[in-house]
This record gives C-alpha cells, sequence and structure tokens, in this order.
C-alpha cells in the first residue's frame, strides 16, 4: 500500500531531477499551483530518464530501453514498478487524462537515436524533432489545459520543434564530437556547407546563411507555439511562455553572435531568465512566489 509520505518522496525526487538537469524548466513551472507543479516534475523525470539511457549507457542502451518501455507498459496497466519516478507517473496517469501515445513516441524517438546518425531531408528532422521534443508538449498539455483542441496540439508540438532546433544549432559542434549530425543534407546542399566543415567553426563556407534559415524555421515555430497561450488556463499561461522564451534566449543569443555556437557554450543567465519570469507574470497579473514541495527548501539549488 502506498502511503502518502512515500508519494510525496516520489515527487520530491522528481522535483530533484528537474533542478538538477535543467534551471530553465524548473523555473519556467515552479509557478504552477502545486498539483500541475508536481505533475510536471514526473513527467520531465521520465523524459529525462530515458534520454540518459541513450546518453549515458551507449553500450547496454538497447536492451534498456527495451526494459523502460515494458516498465511503462506495466504502469498502463495498473502495475507500476517500483521507485519513485513510476509512482509518481502513475499518480499523474490516475489524476490526469494522460495519452500514451506520446510518451511512446518519445521513447521511439530516443531508439532511433542509437541507429540514426544523420538527416537527408528537413522533413525527416522534424519527424525526428516531434519524437524527442514535440511529445513533450502533448505529455503536458493534459496536465496544462482541460480544453484540448487539435489546434492547440500542433501548437504545443510546434514550441517542442522549436527547442529542439534550438539544441541542434546550440549543440552542433559537440553532437559532431559525437558522431551525430542534425543538420539536414538538403539543406546542407542548399547553402554549399559540409558536415565535415563543422570543425572549422565560422570558417567555413556557408554555415551563415544555413544557421540563418534554420534559426529562421525555428523562430517561426516559436511565434506558433507561443501563441497558444491566451487558450490556456490562467494558471498555465505564464509557465507555459517562460519554457518557450527561455529557450528561445538561447536563439536569440547566437543570432546577435552572428551565428556563431563554436565559441563556446550559449547560456542564458539566472538574471535574464528570471527577468522574462517576471515580466510575464506581471503583465498578466499572475504572480504566484515560486514553490517547492514541502521539505525540499534546504537541498534544492536550481
Amino acid at each position: 500500500m502506498l502511503h502518502a509520505g512515500d508519494l510525496e518522496n516520489a515527487y520530491r525526487y522528481c522535483e530533484s531531477i528537474v533542478c538538477k538537469h535543467s534551471s530553465s524548466f524548473y523555473r519556467a513551472f515552479s509557478i504552477l499551483p502545486e498539483s500541475k507543479r508536481k505533475a510536471v516534475w514526473a513527467v520531465y523525470a521520465f523524459c529525462r530518464t530515458v534520454d540518459d539511457i541513450v546518453d549515458e549507457t551507449p553500450g547496454d542502451a538497447g536492451k534498456l530501453l527495451g526494459e523502460f518501455e515494458q516498465s511503462f507498459n506495466r504502469l498502463l496497466q495498473g502495475k507500476p514498478d517500483e521507485g519513485p519516478g513510476w509512482t509518481a507517473l502513475a499518480d499523474v496517469f490516475g489524476r490526469y487524462p494522460m495519452e500514451p501515445g506520446p510518451f511512446r513516441d518519445m521513447i521511439a524517438g530516443q531508439r532511433q537515436d542509437l541507429s540514426q546518425f544523420r538527416y537527408g531531408s528537413m522533413q525527416e528532422l522534424e519527424r525526428y524533432c516531434y519524437l524527442v521534443a514535440g511529445t513533450v508538449g502533448l505529455m503536458l498539455l493534459p496536465i496544462l489545459t482541460d480544453k484540448i483542441t487539435p489546434a492547440l496540439r500542433e501548437k504545443a508540438i510546434r514550441l517542442g520543434v522549436a527547442m529542439q532546433i534550438t539544441n541542434i544549432l546550440r549543440d552542433v559542434a559537440e553532437d559532431y564530437g559525437r558522431g551525430r549530425v542534425y543538420l539536414p543534407e538538403d539543406l546542407m546542399t542548399r547553402f554549399g556547407y559540409r558536415a565535415e566543415n563543422i570543425p572549422a567553426g565560422m570558417d567555413a563556407p556557408g554555415w551563415r546563411p544555413l544557421f540563418e534559415h534554420l534559426a529562421s524555421r525555428a523562430e517561426r515555430d516559436y511565434r506558433e507555439g507561443l501563441s497558444a497561450h491566451p487558450y490556456y488556463p490562467r494558471d498555465s499561461r505564464a509557465s507555459l511562455s517562460a519554457a518557450g522564451l527561455i529557450y528561445r534566449e538561447i536563439l536569440v543569443q547566437a543570432g546577435v553572435r552572428g551565428g556563431d555556437v563554436f565559441s563556446g557554450r550559449i547560456r542564458v543567465s539566472g538574471k535574464r531568465k528570471t527577468a522574462i519570469l517576471l515580466t510575464l507574470l506581471l503583465q498578466r497579473g499572475t504572480w504566484r512566489k515560486p514553490q517547492l514541495l514541502p521539505g525540499s527548501e534546504s537541498s534544492l539549488t536550481c
């Protein structure tokens, strides 16, 4: 039998994962009401766990992904595995009308990352971006709103895709060092760029127009995704917008640097994140002091 303390500890575990791995995500969603906030932490923990399987255990990732998917299937059958992540997620599935599809698609996207290291077309890349990032928007929808429409689903996907394209541009050199090139071949050919020139950084012919094209595409997706905020309940709007705008700031900074993502990792300062969040809260009259779960105040520094 699950005790209230066990469930609270499970959510605190999920919160600690968010705090450790994404201060941007943590800041954005910490202003949600408690029920929604804890559910978001559990979803993030699921996504982070499956992502870490691929990044941190490459030799055993295929096997571990299969086991992880079986654990998710057991959760859907009402028999979740032991462990705080599964305990919290099972509670979320019990409290919200969650859709299994996006969770399965996320696992499929991570599995694809084990075998596909290059993408021939923008269409292929868009599909990948949906699997590993657009799905997150769909996972969160039932938590953030009870009025889900096809248009809102598409906007949630577009925001996730924009964030993933931002990741791809920011991490292009790091990914190349890991044997992965997410820049689509058709666009590289169009702009006279070659993946083998990534180590040359800004000196490589064709990089700047390629960067500008992909950044422009991401910006369109950000606009589309962020245009959804009036259709969310009042208590969810600022979090949604903050998540998108804070991540978009990476793209803005890269643009200010003329597409130079090679001279050090682009980071959004804590001051800038706070400014974005406070502006949104004050503009919409939804000020809510960020809340931590009971007992976590002294242990979390995000």
